[in-house]
């Protein structure tokens, strides 16, 4: 459920390709909203408003480079209601979905289409999901069917800009090299985007943490403000292996990961295996609560400055939970160990 939950969440950041020529209008009639609607980058800087009449707008402008954009009716973003869409050449409408009232989708343009017949699939097996009807077995099957959509939106739009976004929402899963591979796939033209120099930046930094790689030292404070370096615990003489742990307790995939930590760490510490938490909370209690509360009991850092965290550069890290293994060599052996393959994985290690 957690791989569909974040999936759908994901994929609505949008963008597009466009050129200095042509111009894009963004139009809709939706009852009930504000007197005005705003447009927003993906920064949140505002591009443009317009006023509302009858529940009627429309902004124009230029489709100056690929850009996303977020479309609301309140200067301070927290309107009656919000969507995500495709900055290009053409005419996009924004209409609620017959399906769903309270969702909205943008059509008219190629990349804006694609996204939302993605969206479209994605929410009928989300609500399949979710049926109590459903059972576990179909379950399964449902994240599979998810986990192919994806890829078929990835490979079916290589020639517009919503393949390059759902790159950057797959490559959460691909080494450094592999990212850089998707890339050469796309059109010249699409892999000078902004969007693209960013993911091609971040593949550059995963490359560095790829499998085989050295590791790359943190240093920063535990719960008592004492700063602690990833390198003392590689380097102590007791241990064996690291697990560097990316989370938060805010992340509902993190906290769903605690039991097969604790199941690892209760059974393989005192064989050589150490875990060495960096949490990406913002709120101190919070942070240590969970700890506490799970009694996680392992090696706690945070800066409390959320993703805004220099271990988070330096391996490249876009989602969380992510985790790398790491030898008493200092060599990276394995990432993104989830369920029972980290248990799995040390039980191999230290028979």
């Amino acid at each position: 459920m957690k791989k569909i939950l974040t999936l759908a969440a994901a994929a609505a950041v949008l963008c597009s390709c466009g050129n200095n020529e042509n111009r894009y209008v963004v139009e809709g009639n939706l009852e009930g909203i504000n007197e005005t609607v705003y447009l927003f980058d993906r920064q949140q800087q505002l591009l443009d408003s317009a006023k509302v009449e009858n529940g009627a707008f429309r902004i124009e402008g230029v489709a100056e480079a690929p850009a996303s954009a977020i479309l609301t009716d309140a200067r301070d973003m927290r309107g009656t209601f919000g969507v995500m869409l495709i900055l290009e050449p053409g005419t996009i409408t924004v209409a609620r979905s017959e399906q769903e009232q309270n969702a909205l989708f943008a059509t008219g343009t190629v990349s804006n289409d694609a996204n939302t017949a993605y969206m479209t699939a994605g929410s009928e097996l989300i609500r399949e999901f979710r049926d109590p009807e459903t059972t576990d077995e179909r379950r399964e099957a449902i994240e599979e069917e998810y986990e192919e959509l994806g890829s078929q939106a990835l490979e079916q739009n290589r020639n517009n800009y919503f393949g390059v976004v759902m790159l950057s929402q797959q490559a959460y899963g691909l080494s450094g090299q592999e990212i850089l591979d998707e890339i050469a796939l796309f059109p010249a033209e699409l892999q000078q985007t902004g969007e693209m120099t960013k993911i091609r930046e971040n593949a550059e930094q995963k490359l560095k943490t790829d499998v085989g790689q050295p590791y790359i030292d943190v240093v920063q404070p535990d719960a008592d403000g004492k700063e602690v370096s990833l390198k003392s615990v590689v380097e102590n003489p007791a241990t064996k292996y690291v697990l560097l742990d990316f989370w938060a307790s805010w992340c509902g995939p993190c906290m769903g990961e605690v039991p097969h930590l604790k199941k690892t760490y209760g059974e393989f510490h005192d064989k050589g295996f150490e875990i060495y938490g960096v949490s990406f909370d913002n709120n101190r209690d919070k942070w240590l609560a969970a700890v506490k509360d799970n009694g996680m009991d392992w090696i706690h850092v945070s800066t409390l400055g959320g993703f805004d965290n220099q271990a988070a550069k330096d391996y490249a890290v876009q989602a969380i939970p992510t985790n790398l293994l790491i030898d008493r060599e200092g060599r990276i052996i394995a990432k993104n160990l989830r369920g029972e393959a980290l248990y799995e994985k040390i039980g191999e290690l230290l028979k």
